[in-house]
């Protein structure tokens, strides 16, 4: 693929992926038109997913004979919300003390980030309330096999400063003993994400971050990379198609067994079943062809400033034009 030098250049290569009717200029429109991205999460490393239960995982039973480890959609979503954030300063689109999770006012909503995942003041007595709903809809993750075989319960312990369990003020063992389940490598998780009224510079953010976070769930301030993200299908039509992670699991055939390519072909099969005539897939080359021009993009530093300031812009005017800020 030729290196995309212009701003112009880069929408024009990205409606061949995807027809430019599914993004808008102005974001105060709300059209038909939606874009459903299929991925393949993998764990590379060990992955804490609970709850209230410090050393239980979280499961369901999808029916009589497996229960499958659920993932709640903010435990990707949230990872993926502060690496945009974290983006969003790197290019200077962002207020300086807007902290994630922590907005202190309107104003500090004006931002790419905010639109895309969505945001609300959180300041308590704050004189004005106001919310963005997320423009991404995540779905909920779910396993394919059964909790028991892609899990594992380690005990660890809270050593002392010597590196031991020995304590020397009372002359005895310590008896801080703790456990915690961990979801095993190589476990595969479907799972969807729903996009409609973006432009296509804040789609191309929402890649990015999909693309670039690799750490999610507890402990992820100790623990290192735990998962790689595999865009396996993108549809796109007039209304979103009834598929997701919960979907690919119940339906799923152990005839052939649990590997990573038979999970993107079940993701595929049914994709295509639902996109017949708007989709791309890792099965024509397309996905990779469109994913090799994001990361061109993210290297042209000079392009993803130009993409960032013109998010920025079409950020503050929307905001304007929805009474949030005063021009």
């Amino acid at each position: 693929m030729s290196e995309i030098k212009t701003f112009e250049e880069f929408r024009k290569k990205l409606y061949e992926f995807i027809p430019e009717k599914y993004f808008v200029d102005d974001l105060t429109e709300n059209k038909i038109g939606a874009i459903k991205i299929a991925l393949l999460r993998k764990t590379i490393n060990p992955f804490i997913d609970r709850s209230t239960d410090s050393e239980e995982t979280i499961t369901f039973k999808i029916d009589d004979k497996r229960e499958v480890i659920e993932v709640p959609a903010r435990k990707f979503k949230s990872k993926e919300k502060l690496l945009g954030l974290k983006i969003c300063r790197e290019f200077g689109v962002v207020d300086k003390s807007l902290k994630y999770n922590m907005v202190e006012d309107k104003a500090h909503l004006s931002n790419p980030n905010s639109i895309v995942f969505g945001d609300s003041v959180t300041k308590a007595g704050a004189s004005e309330s106001v919310g963005l709903p997320s423009r991404a809809i995540y779905d909920w993750g779910y396993s394919i096999r059964d909790f028991e075989e892609i899990t594992q319960k380690l005990q660890h312990n809270a050593l002392s400063e010597e590196g031991t369990m020995y304590e020397g003020k009372t002359g005895e063992l310590r008896q801080s003993l703790f456990r915690t389940r961990y979801v095993l490598p190589n476990t595969f998780i479907p799972f969807f994400i729903s996009v409609d009224n973006l432009t296509p510079e804040l789609f191309t953010h929402l890649v990015f971050t999909i693309m670039y976070e690799k750490r999610y769930g507890a402990q992820t301030t100790t623990d290192g990379a735990n998962f790689n993200n595999d865009f396996v299908a993108i549809g796109f039509g007039d209304f979103e198609q009834p598929i997701n992670s919960f979907i690919i699991s119940k339906e799923w055939d152990f005839i052939n067994g649990v590997t990573e390519q038979n999970v993107k072909n079940a993701i595929n099969l049914k994709m295509s079943a639902l996109y017949p005539k708007s989709l791309i897939n890792d099965n024509d080359a397309k996905i990779r062809d469109l994913i090799t021009l994001i990361n061109q993009t993210w290297t042209n530093k000079e392009l993803l400033k130009k993409l960032y300031i013109k998010s920025s812009e079409d950020v503050k005017t929307y905001l304007q034009q929805m009474k949030i800020l005063s021009k």
